[in-house]
């Protein structure tokens, strides 16, 4: 700690005020005041509302400094209406004599870390007491000084925003040269192609079920986690379990054959497909998935997948679940599906174009991601600094040599 600086007792400088907790019947769709949750936090999506009149500490305004201390964990300076604050957010009331409200909430976001690492690597479930956090120390400077502080970070973590925002962007348009290569190769299929539906040229099998307790074949199965890549190849990885008697070869996957999720949970991952590549054993799927094996050798596997990965084929499977997020997919939908395919010899040079912009846009979107990571570890390190008293450069300096 710097020579001035004074270690501080976080509940000496400022004082905690919970929110309030709510019944079910209390969160109305509208009314006077909006009631701000930890789902809310940092989002403004669902919110609800409530007509109730409260002591005043159960309100907080614009500038008012919360932090939500479970679930969504950490500080955030509130810019809005009046609202309700809910039981999981505090409202710091400040000693503003001994510290800057900005000062405070670069602390807390740099000490919120700190807790997650105190709390264990892959905890869900972060959250604080009021008490423990009140006992936790804060190293002090003078007033001035963390205005001073306040002020280089603002200026830095504004450009180091601007950054992340510029490379999230680019991580988006490198996710776009795939998507929307897809999107117009399959709405612009000319004349030429031949147009039926998947299940004229494929048929289907829904996955295998099996219980814990059966006592027959063991057998190599694909999940839903092995989704992974376009081609897939049946690894060690693989889990294997047991069924009843000796498996039917009509659940046996062949080479080429094209998986996709059914349902698992995550309306995401539906519709997802993998192709099963060098089947060397006896090799099934799970029940959360369907085997569409083609009949036809006018359409290649490589070909379909990308087909059903466009998002004219996406569309249209989510038009068959009642134009909602679909939850399930089945035979009858996937049997409808329209298709297009030209020649087999410009189906496998649209492959090879294919694979090579995805090729692209997956090592843009490593290189983009590491940027990413590297611009949030640059924030921690700079707080870190912030808040040892080893932050001296001018914010210009700073950006110039964290970012360029």
């Amino acid at each position: 700690m710097r020579e001035g600086w004074k270690e501080e007792r976080l509940g000496d400088i400022c004082t905690l005020l919970n929110g309030r907790a709510y019944k079910k019947k209390e969160l109305l769709p509208s009314g006077k005041y909006p009631v701000l949750r930890v789902g809310n936090f940092f989002s403004n999506r669902n919110w609800y509302y409530s007509d109730l009149e409260l002591e005043d500490n159960k309100y907080c305004d614009n500038g008012d400094l919360l932090y939500a201390w479970s679930a969504s964990f950490g500080p955030r300076i509130w810019e809005g209406e009046k609202v309700i604050f809910h039981y999981h957010i505090w409202k710091t009331v400040l000693d503003k004599k001994r510290v800057d409200k900005k000062f405070l909430y670069y602390w807390f976001d740099w000490d919120a870390e700190k807790i997650k690492s105190e709390q264990g690597a892959g905890t869900t479930m972060i959250h604080v007491t009021k008490g423990s956090m009140e006992s936790r120390l804060l190293a002090l400077p003078s007033l001035p000084e963390q205005k001073r502080i306040v002020a280089i970070l603002d200026d830095v973590f504004q450009g180091i925003d601007a950054a992340i925002a510029n490379t999230q962007n680019n991580l988006a348009n490198a996710r776009e040269l795939y998507d929307g290569y897809l999107e117009s190769l399959f709405t612009r299929s000319g004349n030429t192609w031949t147009k039926t539906t998947l299940g004229e040229v494929a048929d289907f099998k829904n996955g295998l079920n099996f219980k814990k307790s059966s006592k027959g074949e063991r057998i190599r199965i694909v999940g839903v986690a092995n989704f992974r890549n376009n081609l897939w190849v049946p690894t060690n990885d693989l889990s294997e379990v047991r069924i009843e008697t000796r498996l039917s070869d009509a659940y046996l996957l062949q080479k080429g054959d094209i998986l996709t999720v059914r349902s698992n949970g995550n309306k995401q991952l539906i519709g997802r497909c993998i192709i099963a590549k060098d089947i060397n054993e006896r090799t099934s799927h799970s029940g959360f998935t369907i085997r569409i094996r083609l009949l036809s050798t006018e359409i290649s596997p490589e070909f379909l997948i990308q087909h059903l990965k466009s998002g004219r084929s996406r569309r249209e499977l989510i038009e068959s679940g009642d134009g909602a997020n679909i939850s399930s997919l089945n035979q009858k939908a996937l049997s409808a599906l329209p298709i297009s395919f030209p020649t087999v010899r410009e189906q496998a040079a649209i492959v090879k174009r294919v694979n090579s912009i995805s090729t692209n846009a997956a090592n843009l979107k490593v290189v983009y991601e590491m940027k990413l990571t590297a611009l949030n570890e640059l924030k921690q390190s700079l707080l870190q600094k912030a808040f040892s008293g080893e932050l001296t450069a001018e914010p210009q300096q700073i950006l110039k040599e964290a970012v360029g």
